[in-house]
């Protein structure tokens, strides 16, 4: 496997892990003060079951496309090549 794709593949991961985490912290909100669901039907009980999943699911997508900007970046700046006998990139006021 290339360096690339395990390193979208990690990101994806982590981001999984981050956004599950994030709808696990999100699920609480769901309940009133005395810790009963403020709605009971059968439809909103598996939306807040599923908050995890949707958070681990966004975050996956936002992880690898992160890293997908940041290799398309770098992949960027390695193709440039600096112009010879002008000033640098940095110096420019």
């Amino acid at each position: 496997m290339k360096a690339a794709h395990r390193q979208r593949l990690f990101a994806a991961l982590i981001g999984a892990v981050l956004g599950g985490a994030m709808g696990r912290a999100i699920e609480p909100m769901a309940q009133d003060p005395t810790g009963q669901e403020r709605f009971r039907s059968q439809t909103y009980q598996r939306v807040y079951r599923a908050f995890p999943r949707i958070g681990a699911g966004f975050g996956a997508l936002a992880g690898a496309g992160f890293a997908t900007i940041a290799q398309a970046q770098r992949r960027r700046l390695q193709q440039r090549k600096p112009r010879s006998g002008g000033p640098s990139a940095g110096s420019r006021s």
